[in-house]
């Protein structure tokens, strides 16, 4: 028997996945909040086998509170037994893979039926990779990539070029134009040239704006 919590933003739908996992004789409900610190009390008396999370619990992504991003990694890292499926209204590849980066074993569209909910909740339950439809279309080999084929989701359309994450990935430890052009066997000219593109692209102001957009969107990894 499969034991589900569900960390979820609206009670309409918290009440729902509840109804659905009742009516399966193959699942047991633990519980559910849209508080973090009530899963915490729960994970520290009962077994949770599958935490169902939603990414942003406000709604918002602007709001300075502890998101999915950071729950999940402290379920995982304090909590192993117990595996994520992220439940999202967004869809995009940066979100996805940083949601999988943080230790999601899943990760499903609100957009999706529920039966592919409680498809997920089973596929992570045993220690599978499970991505909604809504999700893989946005990357190149999905399929591949929930077989096990492949270690690394390639999105359709990337924000970036590889070698603009490579700078900007650098640069957002510290590295000065002159340090990252040696590093990359590349120009200063051309890594300035990176910079001005990539603030451009993200629309944002400055350097300092476009590695805060980039980390939290998960597009690069410090």
């Amino acid at each position: 028997m499969i034991s589900v919590y569900n960390l979820e933003d609206y009670k309409i739908i918290r009440d729902g996945i509840k109804y659905l996992i009742s009516q399966d004789a193959g699942f047991r409900w633990v519980g559910d909040s849209n508080e973090p610190e009530h899963l915490f009390h729960v994970l520290g008396k009962e077994h949770i086998d599958v935490l169902v999370l939603d990414i942003y619990l406000d709604g918002m992504q602007d709001v300075k509170i502890l998101d999915g991003f950071e729950i999940c990694k402290y379920v995982r890292s304090k909590y192993p037994q117990t595996k994520v499926l992220a439940h999202s209204m967004y869809e995009d590849s940066d979100k996805v893979m940083k949601m999988l980066d943080s230790g999601a074993g899943g990760y499903v569209s609100k957009r999706s039926g529920y039966e592919h909910l409680i498809e997920g909740i089973r596929v992570v339950a045993n220690n599978g990779v499970y991505i909604c439809r809504e999700a893989a279309r946005n990357f190149k080999n999905a399929p591949d990539f929930i077989a096990g084929r492949t270690q690394e989701l390639k999105p359709r359309n990337e924000f970036f070029s590889r070698r603009e994450k490579e700078v900007l990935e650098l640069m957002a430890k510290g590295f000065s134009s002159k340090d990252i052009a040696k590093e990359l066997f590349i120009t200063e000219k051309t890594v300035e040239s990176h910079r001005r593109n990539m603030v451009q692209k993200a629309k944002v102001r400055n350097t300092m704006e476009l590695i805060s957009m980039a980390i939290n969107r998960g597009v690069i990894k410090i």
